[in-house]
């Protein structure tokens, strides 16, 4: 059984590995990332550091895993210190503060997959239960408080035949959100609502937007006003 010091030495050692693996993803994307390269920075031996990571898959989970724990923690909070009327708005406000205030670790969970590389079942569990916070922001706006596929939209609107379609599709779509299943019309109403923000935020973070002459802030604003109004 290893030593208080010998675990507290493998947990620096650890720490200091990912610390230094982000440096690399902000330099060169993931492509950029090696074990070998980062043990030299840090004074080792590539086989000294795979002692303490199996392989670069092994280090590049951990850091999926502490972004996505992080931006969940993050939309978590916001949600939290929010009145329920306004709950939509923080998360999605929240979500892009996170995504601009770290933009690598950002596209490392929401950006090009990794060639080769298969998520661990952690971090589809961790990212289904981002999904059940979106899921129940979103049960706040755009609707009427009820669920499945005749559920009317807001402005007592009834869906449109398409948006009943999705509703309908999604009943039987598999578990991806945490927590109790929700019906098909406030699934469809969260995934439009997750596509809408992330398709915002990712030309964003990757300057898609630049030499527009706009600012991205206000056409993010507009997209919230829209899906808190049902549009």
């Amino acid at each position: 059984m290893a030593t208080p010091r010998r675990e507290r030495y493998r947990k620096q050692t650890r720490e200091e590995a990912k610390a230094v693996a982000l440096a690399q993803l902000s330099e060169s994307g993931t492509a950029g990332i090696s074990v070998n390269a980062i043990a030299k920075s840090m004074g080792m031996t590539g086989p000294a550091l795979y002692r303490y990571f199996a392989s670069r898959d092994e280090l590049l989970t951990e850091l999926i895993i502490d972004a996505y724990r992080d931006l969940a923690e993050a939309l978590a909070r916001a949600v939290a210190d929010a009145v329920p009327a306004d709950r939509f708005r923080a998360l999605a406000l929240a979500l892009r503060d996170w995504a601009k205030r770290q933009p690598d670790r950002y596209l490392l969970i929401y950006g090009t997959p990794v060639p080769g590389y298969h998520a661990p079942p952690e971090t589809i569990e961790i990212s289904a239960g981002l999904m059940r916070t979106i899921v129940d922001a979103c049960a706040t706006v755009g609707g009427d408080g009820a669920e499945g596929s005749g559920a009317a939209m807001s402005g007592g609107q009834p869906l449109t035949e398409l948006e009943a379609a999705l509703a309908r599709h999604l009943e039987g779509a598999g578990p991806w959100v945490a927590g109790e299943e929700p019906g098909g019309e406030l699934k469809g109403r969260a995934l439009r609502t997750w596509t809408r923000l992330h398709g915002v935020i990712s030309l964003d973070v990757q300057g898609q937007f630049t030499g527009m002459g706009f600012d991205p802030s206000v056409l993010f604003e507009a997209e919230i006003d829209a899906l808190v109004r049902g549009g």
